[in-house]
């Protein structure tokens, strides 16, 4: 691994366990029109755009409206469900104690990942914020990772890259970036490793004692 000048984060499966949240939040928006309950792994399908391009995607446009309001309300009024991974927190406070600048890139619409790091009261972290409203070309796709690099001013190659899903790992890759898979998300492990990401940390922990022990 390279020595790091900044480290940056996936959001969701990644940092926190919300895929619980959008999958209620989806269902909250949806049954009322479709009258359709969907599983877990149906949202986690639909994945690759923002929350209100799925929702876009999925209906009606004469319905988006009222499905998108939902969406969020629900979003952000259940959001104490939303699990951050254990050592999760004790990870980031130790790169900034670092003096590492960190930065984020999340598919999820800009609406939803502010009221996520809002409420676990990451805002001021990360000195950059990208998400998937501010890129044309969504993960797999590097620009979302690249536009990071750029309002951080790190070179990609300076810079290590955490995320859970086969889109992340791809995504790094394309960038340049050193990529490392979150292997505390189980979710897509049995994809991962045909990727070959250039490290798998097992737990927050381990990915610690990689990270830090290059300082």
């Amino acid at each position: 691994m390279p020595t790091p000048r900044a480290v940056l984060f996936d959001l969701d499966g990644t940092l926190a366990d919300t895929f619980p949240l959008i999958v209620s939040s989806w269902n909250a928006a949806v049954w009322p029109i479709s009258g359709r309950q969907y599983s877990t792994a149906d949202v986690i399908s639909r994945f690759g755009v923002t929350d209100t391009a799925m929702l876009q995607r999925e209906l009606p446009q004469h319905q988006w409206d009222q499905a998108v309001s939902t969406y969020y309300s629900h979003y952000e009024a259940n959001h104490s469900i939303v699990k951050v991974f254990p050592g999760v927190p004790e990870l980031l406070a130790n790169l900034v104690r670092r003096g590492l600048p960190l930065g984020l890139m999340t598919g999820k619409g800009r609406r939803s990942a502010i009221i996520t790091l809002r409420c676990l009261g990451w805002l001021s972290l990360f000195g950059s914020i990208v998400t998937g409203d501010d890129v044309i070309k969504q993960k797999p796709a590097p620009d979302g990772l690249l536009l990071v690099t750029q309002q951080l001013d790190v070179a990609p190659q300076d810079c290590v890259w955490v995320g859970d899903s086969p889109a992340d790992m791809k995504a790094g890759k394309a960038a340049g970036i050193y990529t490392v898979a979150a292997g505390w998300h189980l979710i897509y492990a049995d994809r991962i490793a045909a990727l070959q990401p250039d490290c798998i940390a097992q737990t927050p922990q381990e990915l610690a004692a990689i990270l830090l022990g290059q300082q």
